[in-house]
């Protein structure tokens, strides 16, 4: 089959069909069949775009375009079929009649688990590189989380097989570009990444620009087939009011800072002071993010240096691009911006992959502006981090809800983001205390507000529970992100000082081991390898099959691959599941040696406080 473009033979309907319709479906082998909604793009024109694997009982794969949803009126007798293992764009254009395929030669993320490497504290493999060129920005004794720890490049390339063997697929490091030197007036150094002054360079005390190409060169071998996600931050630089003060370097060479920019009237960035009002949508996109010189992505110099830059890495391999505080950058950037980049991705025969950082994105925030989240997600060109269904998850896990909420936000993230199967969800991560210690503190300090509860949970009960939220996470849509550590347990429970416990900089602490032998590894090991096995799990519905407050079980299906996922925060329990995709048989669960017999679509299943049972299809 060509890979540039297919045309297909046109579809046939009724004037008096075409004079009442305003909508085109589509049924096919990726979505088990069910009518989907194709979406209009203008100009008569309908899309959809779809991943097909091999086909339901040994058939090829293929699908079929319906203008009503109902499958009554005369389309044609074959089904459109296409290669297997493949990303096509899926074009109907209702005044021509005629269906078009292109093969989209996209980067699929959603067979993969991504794991968040804080790249100084994860591990360190070149202790020549930790003072780098100020011995104020180093933590010599490790006491102090405000400042380096060492960590760095070879350390992540040393710890490979750790992250192989637990089944990772991806790695999101934090921004690897040359941050500012030195520390600010509250002692914090620039061991984050996110104070760039050189978006061209690697920052001394991370290494090389040859172990950045060590590491990419590792990654993408056969051996252990991984893509890389950097961590970049078009919205500014650094500090304007302290240390070097906004400054912009290419490569070396000094090109601005906030006072220089403001007397050459070069509008490299913005000079409207931070945002005081933070319910009012020009200041969250003009003024500066706290102290953080704010860019003009409008200004062409601007933008071309922060395209420059995202190719510079493009071309040292990266697959991927986290974008920092999108919510802080208008959708005409964004949209340009990661079109321009996934063009350039696609001219050297690559795919790319992009999400964005929006605190408070959810798929029930509708209103306001995080109610904007949603619109971003769908149409700029980048996925976003599911920040609705990490609050969800760790209110559940902390008992401040039960399995209702959980499977409503569920349900309705499938609706609210239009690829919700590309969205990014995670239980913790660097902007929020870690999992762990929220379930495990007594005081009021986590929730999206950092003023709900604590689970007050034992430390034995509280890795259960970490293990379902992680069991909850990697089997439903999305592709799910492990914080560094979290498959440690990691916790810290100091107070900052804004009073907030185990948040920032000690949910940054540095990796408190290399276990390989903890059940949460274990947990995300076998996961891992089911969401590279399993379509259903990648791209497959979301079914609600029984709930009630302590008790979730749904499906995820695609055509014959089926995979059923039970999840019990109560006690003891058995429940009597009806109408499952399952065939007929004896399965055991994915997770442990028990088996569930399921016949005539019925199946009794018992559960035991924070146990989850994952049952699959037997493939053809």
């Amino acid at each position: 089959m060509k890979k540039s473009m297919i045309l297909l033979s046109a579809l046939v309907f009724s004037q008096a069909a075409i004079a009442d319709w305003n909508q085109a479906y589509f049924r096919g082998t990726p979505n088990g069949w069910q009518s989907e909604a194709m979406t209009y793009m203008g100009d008569n024109q309908w899309q959809i775009i779809k991943t097909f694997r091999n086909g339901a009982d040994s058939l090829a794969p293929s699908f079929k375009i319906d203008r009503y949803g109902n499958w009554q009126e005369s389309y044609p007798q074959k089904n459109f079929t296409v290669d297997p293992n493949k990303t096509y764009i899926i074009n109907f254009y209702d005044d021509t009649q005629q269906v078009f395929i292109h093969e989209k030669p996209a980067l699929e993320m959603r067979d993969r688990t991504m794991y968040f490497v804080f790249l100084d504290r994860f591990s360190d493999g070149d202790s020549s590189n930790n003072v780098g060129h100020d011995s104020r920005s180093y933590s010599a004794d490790g006491s102090n989380l405000k400042k380096y720890q060492g960590g760095d490049i070879r350390g992540l390339i040393n710890k490979l097989d750790y992250l192989k063997d637990m089944g990772v697929g991806a790695i999101w490091i934090t921004p690897p570009i040359d941050n500012v030197d030195g520390a600010n007036q509250y002692g914090d150094a620039a061991y984050h990444g996110y104070w760039g002054k050189d978006f061209f360079k690697v920052d001394e005390h991370l290494g090389t620009l040859d172990d950045f190409k060590e590491l990419v060169a590792k990654m993408h071998s056969p051996v252990y087939d991984m893509k890389l996600v950097l961590d970049y931050a078009p919205n500014h630089s650094n500090p304007n009011d302290e240390m070097e003060f906004g400054a912009l370097y290419r490569n070396g060479q000094h090109i601005t800072n906030y006072q220089s920019d403001v007397a050459a009237g070069t509008n490299w960035y913005h000079h409207n002071g931070g945002v005081n009002n933070w319910n009012d949508w020009y200041q969250v996109t003009h003024h500066n993010l706290f102290n953080l010189t704010d860019f003009d992505q409008n200004n062409q110099a601007t933008y071309n240096y922060l395209t420059d830059g995202a190719k510079f890495w493009i071309d040292m391999g990266v697959d991927a691009i986290r974008i920092d505080a999108i919510k802080h950058m208008e959708k005409s950037f964004i949209q340009r911006w990661t079109g321009d980049l996934y063009n350039y991705a696609q001219s050297k025969g690559r795919g790319f992959f992009f999400f964005g950082e929006w605190f408070g994105a959810s798929a029930t925030s509708k209103t306001g502006i995080d109610g904007m989240a949603l619109d971003y997600a769908n149409t700029s060109g980048s996925a976003l981090l599911d920040f609705g269904l990490r609050d969800t998850m760790e209110r559940v896990l902390t008992n401040r809800t039960n399995m209702y909420t959980l499977n409503n936000y569920l349900k309705e993230r499938d609706t609210a983001f239009t690829s919700s199967d590309w969205q990014v969800t995670f239980l913790d991560n660097h902007d929020m205390a870690r999992i762990s210690t929220a379930l495990r503190s007594d005081k009021n300090t986590f929730g999206p507000s950092n003023n709900e509860a604590g689970g007050r949970l034992s430390a034995d009960f509280a890795r259960q529970r970490l293990e379902l939220g992680l069991a909850v996470i990697m089997t439903s849509r999305g592709i799910p992100c492990i914080y560094y550590g979290t498959e440690q347990y990691a916790a810290n429970f100091t107070v900052n000082s804004f009073g907030q416990v185990g948040s920032d900089p000690f949910n940054r602490e540095v990796m408190p081991g290399f276990d390989q032998s903890t059940p949460a590894y274990s947990l995300i090991k076998k996961l891992s390898d089911l969401r590279d096995d399993s379509f259903a799990i990648q791209q497959g519905n979301y079914v609600e099959r029984w709930v009630n407050e302590n008790v979730l079980v749904f499906e995820r299906n695609a055509g014959d691959d089926v995979v059923l996922v039970a999840a019990n925060i109560g006690p003891t329990t058995s429940v009597n599941v009806q109408n499952i995709g399952l065939a007929n048989g004896t399965y055991q669960n994915l997770l442990d040696s028990n088996s569930v017999v399921v016949a005539d679509g019925n199946a009794q299943i018992s559960l035991k406080q924070n146990e989850v049972v994952i049952l699959r299809t037997i493939q053809k």
